[in-house]
C-alpha cells in the first residue's frame, strides 16, 4: 500500500490523518450540568460565607472625631450589633442613633470588610449660651439649644427676646458668637439683641459693642478686636455697625 493510500485510509482529520471520535452529546450534557451545578453550590456557599455566617461578623467598632464625647458614648449610642455579617448593616440607622446624642451635629457610618464598622462623628462646638429657668444651655454657631450644663467657662451668654422672633434673631447672635475671634468671645460677657439688626456686645470690662446686624460680621469681628484694645483713650462703645466707618467713644 502506497503512502497516499495509507493517508485515504485514514482520511477524516486535516492533512489526512484520523480525528478522535466525538464526544457523545449525553455525556456533554452531563458535564456542562455537573459544572453549572457546581458553580450553583459555590454561590450559594458563598453568599452564605459572606451574608449570614459569623465568619465575617461585626467584631471592631472604630470611632473618629470625638472631642467632648468619649468612644464608649459613640459606641453606646451606636448600639451596633457584634456578630452580624458586615454587608447586612444597617449603617443609616447607626448613624441615626449616633445622632440622637445632643452633643452630635451629624454622624456618618460605613463598614470595611472583613468585621470593621467605622462611625465617624462631627461634634457641635459651642459659642454661648442662654439661660432657661436658671439653667444654662449650650447653643452651637446654628442657633441650636442642645445641651444644659452647670458652667459655661469662656462663653458670653446669647439674650433674645421671647416670642416669635426669638428664632431669628437667636440665630443671628449665634452667627455673631460663631464669627469672634476665641480671645474676643472669652472676653464677651454676653451678646443680646432686641431684633436681628441691634446686636450688641457686653464685654467682661464693660465695653460695649454695637454690632448692628450678622452682616459682615468677621470683618466687624477684626475691626472691633482692635479697637477694643486702644488705650489713648480706652473706649467705652464701639461702632462697627458699618466695619468701612467704625467710631469709639
Amino acid at each position: 500500500m502506497t503512502a497516499t493510500e495509507i493517508r485515504r485510509a485514514g482520511a477524516g482529520g486535516p492533512g489526512g490523518f484520523a480525528s478522535l471520535p466525538a464526544e457523545p452529546a449525553p455525556r456533554r450534557r452531563r458535564r456542562v450540568a455537573l459544572i453549572v451545578a457546581l458553580l450553583v453550590v459555590f454561590a450559594a456557599f458563598a453568599t452564605w460565607l459572606v451574608a449570614f455566617s459569623p465568619v465575617f461578623g461585626v467584631r471592631t467598632v472604630t470611632v473618629h472625631g470625638v472631642r467632648a464625647l468619649t468612644t464608649a458614648d459613640v459606641e453606646r449610642a451606636a448600639d451596633v450589633d457584634y456578630g452580624q455579617p458586615v454587608v447586612r448593616v444597617d449603617t443609616a440607622a447607626i448613624a441615626a442613633r449616633v445622632e440622637t446624642l445632643p452633643q452630635v451635629e451629624s454622624a456618618r457610618v460605613s463598614t470595611s470588610f472583613p468585621s470593621t464598622v467605622v462611625v465617624t462623628v462631627t461634634e457641635r462646638v459651642a459659642v454661648g449660651y442662654v439661660t432657661i429657668a436658671g439653667r444654662r444651655i449650650l447653643v452651637d454657631r446654628g442657633g441650636e439649644q442642645y445641651l444644659g450644663v452647670d458652667k459655661a467657662p469662656g462663653l458670653p451668654q446669647l439674650v433674645v427676646p421671647s416670642g416669635s422672633a426669638r428664632h431669628t434673631t437667636g440665630s443671628a447672635v449665634a452667627t455673631v458668637a460663631a464669627s469672634l475671634p476665641a480671645d474676643l468671645r472669652a472676653r464677651t460677657k454676653s451678646i443680646e439683641a432686641l431684633d436681628p439688626d441691634a446686636i450688641t456686645l457686653v464685654l467682661r470690662d464693660g465695653v460695649l459693642v454695637r454690632w448692628g446686624s450678622e452682616e459682615r460680621s468677621a470683618t466687624k469681628a477684626r475691626v472691633a478686636d482692635v479697637l477694643r484694645q486702644r488705650k489713648h483713650p480706652r473706649p467705652s462703645v464701639v461702632d462697627v455697625t458699618d466695619p468701612d466707618r467704625p467710631y469709639t467713644r
